[in-house]
């Protein structure tokens, strides 16, 4: 019986649901060039909610493609293999429980699979693939986004190399400027005050974008706020958990009022993803036309969310507030440069440096 694709919604890499049964799925991938489909129609579970659904399609899929791998000779890459072809052999093969895995994902979709995917390897240049980094660039893209480019091809590439398709890396001598990460913060407090006017006027009507740039605003990194989901906070208690970190590890902090105030504004079922795309539900993947928007706004165009870190920092140092609790605002594992022995407490480090930061807010600034 055919396939209708359109009866089929994708849900990750290589699969895809039955847009009108949560138990149907659709295994959809190429090896060596050739196409492999396949149906699966999963047993009903005694409650089982459409992820744990996806879940078991995903281990299925898994367990198929390396059916499929072991009777294909899957490694037997060549120089006449496409990109698409070698991203998706590349792809199973790395960690899945990390979400830059699935950020990698997600990037290249969106800005590599059209440009490069249909080339073959040795067709791939090093002026293709300067086109796509020039291209990001003019489209106002923050420097961390446009070196993703390499993070992700730069790897791909060396996979190809190590798989005999390929002699050399077309990444090789393409160098990209780096995010000054020691950007000098000067009147921190003024500035501080002035982001955080900025953002709750810009997005007075809009809490779902309020509340991500308060959460940025007050030390959270990009990836923490995107994966924040709602069964981690506790808006009775004021506090949210941080499960997905850069250190790995869980991390408690105490729920700011003016933050609190913008979810319980968020038109949403309060399940799942807190900011979740308003056109895919699924999670968000950029950031960058909001804080463009953002940036206009304050007449700020260094502002980045990894920046009002630097302003957060700034701003609570000239109050005197200790690095140590600086340190646990920002989710750092140690203060390495203070005193890597000194254990810190993430949520007793938000609360304090959320009492400073409303001492600034509610300062009148003094020209």
């Amino acid at each position: 019986m055919a396939i209708n694709l359109n009866d089929y919604k994708r849900v990750a890499q290589n699969l895809k649901v039955n847009k009108k049964n949560m138990r149907e799925f659709l295994f959809d991938f190429r090896v060596n060039g050739k196409r492999y489909r396949k149906v699966e129609t999963l047993i009903e579970r005694t409650g089982w909610n459409k992820k744990d659904y996806e879940r078991e399609a995903q281990l299925l899929l898994i367990d198929y493609r390396k059916k499929v791998e072991a009777n294909t000779g899957n490694l037997q890459i060549t120089s006449n293999t496409r990109l698409n072809e070698l991203w998706e052999l590349y792809f199973q093969t790395l960690d899945k429980s990390t979400s830059w895995t699935f950020t990698k994902e997600s990037f290249y979709n969106r800005y590599l699979k059209e440009p490069l995917g249909k080339k073959k390897l040795d067709s791939i240049q090093e002026h293709h693939i300067m086109a796509i980094i020039r291209h990001l660039q003019a489209e106002g893209m923050a420097t961390r986004t446009v070196n993703t480019t390499l993070e992700i091809l730069r790897p791909l590439f060396d996979f190809a190399i190590k798989n005999k398709a390929l002699r050399d890396n077309p990444t090789r001598f393409i160098v990209l400027k780096k995010d000054n990460t020691k950007k000098i913060v000067i009147n921190g407090a003024e500035m501080f005050k002035r982001i955080f006017e900025g953002i709750n006027d810009y997005y007075s009507s809009q809490p779902f974008y309020r509340a991500l740039f308060l959460f940025g605003f007050t030390g959270r990194r990009k990836g923490e706020i995107l994966k924040l989901k709602w069964e981690n906070i506790d808006l009775d208690n004021n506090y949210y958990w941080i499960e997905d970190t850069k250190n790995n590890e869980k991390q408690k902090y105490e729920l700011p009022h003016f933050i609190k105030e913008a979810l319980l504004q968020i038109q949403d079922t309060h399940t799942g993803l807190v900011f979740k795309s308003p056109v895919t539900g699924r999670m968000l993947e950029n950031t960058d036309g909001q804080m463009n928007k953002l940036k206009k706004h304050l007449n700020m165009p260094e502002l980045t969310l990894h920046y009002m870190r630097n302003v957060l920092v700034s701003a609570l140092a000239e109050r005197g507030t200790e690095a140590i609790t600086l340190s646990g605002m920002l989710g750092h594992r140690d203060a390495t440069t203070i005193n890597k022995y000194l254990s810190l407490s993430y949520h007793n480090s938000s609360k304090k440096g959320n009492a400073t930061m409303g001492q600034i807010i509610d300062a009148e600034v003094v020209e």
